[in-house]
């Protein structure tokens, strides 16, 4: 009697934390649409440019959940570069396969760079890696049809987002792993500069103050995420030569 009532307890207890954990994402998925509802995708058109740079990608390309635009990758570049001009297509919500309709757009003409962050809603979906294979190849190559050069940014270890807990954790871990392998072996095929934000648990700086990086909602990065994405991409990218290189500050 003893041995079942402590079984019945501990299925209490942990239904009681899966419904709670549940609606605590649910929670926080519905402020993260109000930040989507709520941001503007960085821009800044300005007609004496020395260099343009095309922005494509979902919400990371937007700067959802920043506490303002500048603060997104896209308005860190210009702050450091304000004599470029910056075209941002990025839309919330982006999987891979939208980013070619962004990308495809012709009435912009042609850029110095085309910078690519897309792949996050990819994981959370399930896109399937066939599938998803054969859409980031074409956007690269259309990518790579709009700019001289073209640097691809995916996203963290999206299991690791405080907003979710296991087996959740686990599982997008998983996936972030599988698609970020495919993403790097596209991108070296398309000769295509790629900056890698993966971490595992013991490496990855978001967790370490998650109030700090993150947005409210636990999963989009704040406003010093986006800084510390924005310092990888000029780490591991060739970015800031290009903008010397094509008149930039």
């Amino acid at each position: 009697m003893q041995v079942k009532q402590l079984l019945l307890i501990i299925l209490v207890a942990f239904i009681g934390f899966f419904l709670f954990q549940t609606s605590l994402l649910v929670w926080r998925f519905h402020k993260g649409v109000r930040f989507a509802d709520q941001s503007v995708p960085f821009e800044a058109v300005n007609p004496a440019s020395r260099a343009r740079i095309l922005v494509v990608g979902d919400s990371t390309g937007v700067g959802t959940g920043a506490s303002r635009p500048q603060d997104s990758i896209a308005g860190r570049l210009y702050q450091d570069n304000p004599h470029i001009t910056v075209v941002n297509r990025s839309i919330n919500g982006a999987r891979v396969e939208d980013i070619l309709r962004q990308v495809s757009r012709d009435d912009d003409g042609e850029f110095d760079i085309v910078l690519v962050q897309v792949g996050g809603n990819d994981i959370l979906r399930f896109t399937p890696i066939d599938r998803l294979h054969d859409m980031i190849k074409r956007v690269l190559e259309e990518a790579g049809r709009r700019g001289r050069h073209v640097i691809f940014i995916s996203t963290g270890n999206v299991g690791l987002a405080p907003a979710f807990f296991p087996p959740l954790t686990w599982i997008y871990s998983s996936r972030t792993r599988k698609v970020r392998a495919l993403f790097i072996e596209e991108a070296a095929y398309a000769d295509v500069e790629y900056v890698d934000l993966f971490k595992e648990k013991d490496e990855d700086p978001f967790l370490r103050d998650p109030e700090v990086y993150y947005a409210t909602d636990y999963l989009h990065p704040g406003s010093e995420g986006y800084r510390l994405w924005y310092e990888e991409l000029k780490s591991q990218t060739s970015i800031n030569s290009i903008l010397r290189t094509t008149g930039g500050k």
